[in-house]
C-alpha cells in the first residue's frame, strides 16, 4: 500500500514551519526565505510556496538574483522531500540543478514543488517558478539521499 498523507513526524514539522515556532536555521535566515509565510500548502509529495516579489533580491534590471533563486529553490525541493519521509527519516541534497528560463520580474511568484520519484535510498523532485501571467520562469531539480535521521544528525534538528 502506498501512503499518501504525511507522517506524524513530518506533521509536527511542517506545522511548527509554518506557525512560525520552528527555530528557522542562519541559512534561511541569511537569505530572507521565509516558509512561515510563504508557504501556502503541503501534502505527500508537494508544496505550494507563493513568493510576493517585491525587489529586495533583484539585480540591475528589476531581475532577480539568480544565486538566491538557486538558494530558495535548494529549500523549496527540500520541503518536498521532507513531506514524503517516513517517521525516523531525513535526507541531504546530492545533486540541484536550477534553470532559469527568462528575466523573473516583480510580483507574486507561485512555486510549486512535486516528488517525482521516491526509492528506500533515494528520491528526486522538482519545482517550477510561475509568474503572474502563468509562464514557467525557472525551474529546479533535485536528487537526495535519503537516511536515518541519527547517521545525519537531524534527529536533534527537529526536536525543536
Amino acid at each position: 500500500m502506498t501512503r499518501t498523507a504525511l507522517s506524524q513526524q513530518q506533521e509536527k514539522f511542517f506545522t511548527a514551519l509554518r506557525n512560525g515556532q520552528w527555530e528557522m536555521p542562519p541559512r534561511l535566515k541569511n537569505l530572507g526565505i521565509r516558509p512561515d509565510l510563504w508557504l501556502k500548502e503541503v501534502s505527500y509529495g508537494r508544496t505550494l510556496y507563493e513568493w510576493p516579489n517585491e525587489g529586495q533580491r533583484d539585480i540591475e534590471g528589476a531581475r532577480v538574483f539568480g544565486g538566491w533563486i538557486a538558494g530558495f529553490s535548494d529549500h523549496i525541493v527540500s520541503m518536498t522531500m521532507a513531506s514524503a519521509l517516513e517517521d525516523g527519516e531525513w535526507f541531504t541534497t546530492t545533486e540541484l540543478t536550477t534553470r532559469m528560463f527568462r528575466p523573473m520580474k516583480r510580483g507574486l511568484i507561485r512555486i510549486e514543488g512535486r516528488l517525482i520519484s521516491r526509492g528506500r535510498t533515494t528520491g528526486f523532485v522538482e519545482a517550477d517558478w510561475i509568474d503572474e501571467e502563468g509562464r514557467l520562469v525557472a525551474k529546479a531539480a533535485a536528487a537526495k539521499a535519503i537516511r536515518k535521521m541519527e547517521e545525519l544528525g537531524a534527529d536533534q534538528f527537529l526536536k525543536q
